[in-house]
Formats: C-alpha cells, structure tokens, sequence
C-alpha cells in the first residue's frame, strides 16, 4: 500500500529550484514601477485639470444663467470659448511635459 508524503510546510513551490522565479517578484516590480508610476503620474494630472475645466465650466453657466442681457450672454459666451482654446493649449502642455518628466525619473541608471 502507497502512502502519500506531503512536503514540510515550509517547503512550497516557490521554494523549489524549479520554480524558484515564480516566488521572486522582484524582477516584475522593476519591471512595472516605471510604467505604473508614469501611468498613476498622468491620470493625476489629467484629472485634476479636468476638475478645473468643470469649475469653469459652473461657473460660466452661473454668470449665463444670471445675464439679463443677450449682447452680455454673447460677450460671456466668446469670452468662455477664448479661455477654453486657451486652457486646451496650456493642459495639454502640462499633461505632456509632466509625462516626460516622469519618464526620465523612471529611466534606468537615474
């Protein structure tokens, strides 16, 4: 009759020389830190301009909402479009130079 024998506890795949890379994960974090940083980096950033291009979107309809006047809700209203051209240049500056600031950081040997 065959009898099972179980490993010691202490003994798992990950401590066998045959799978010893499956229980070191520190390869896949140098791997990945860079690219989730960067990643983590960007959204941040993107949302937090989304976040101010909300509020000035309230309170562009607050002052609409408040016009008495047609030729002051037009003068609101090209003003508005002037500051979002505006606002869409320089985010997309700042989104893009704080992804290669954060690409170099990540880059190897810094």
């Amino acid at each position: 009759m065959a009898t099972e024998t179980t490993p010691p506890k202490s003994q798992t795949a990950a401590s066998n020389p045959l799978f010893a890379s499956l229980g070191n994960t520190d390869w896949v974090k140098l791997w990945s830190d860079a690219p989730a940083k960067i990643y983590a980096d960007g959204w941040g950033k993107v949302l937090g301009l989304a976040a101010d291009r909300l509020q000035d979107q309230a309170t562009y309809l607050r002052q609409v909402s408040q016009c008495t006047d047609p030729a002051e809700a037009l003068k609101l209203n090209a003003a508005f479009a002037q500051q979002s051209v505006s606002h869409l240049l320089e985010d997309g500056t700042k989104i893009f130079d704080g992804i290669r600031t954060s690409i170099a950081a990540g880059a190897p040997g810094k």
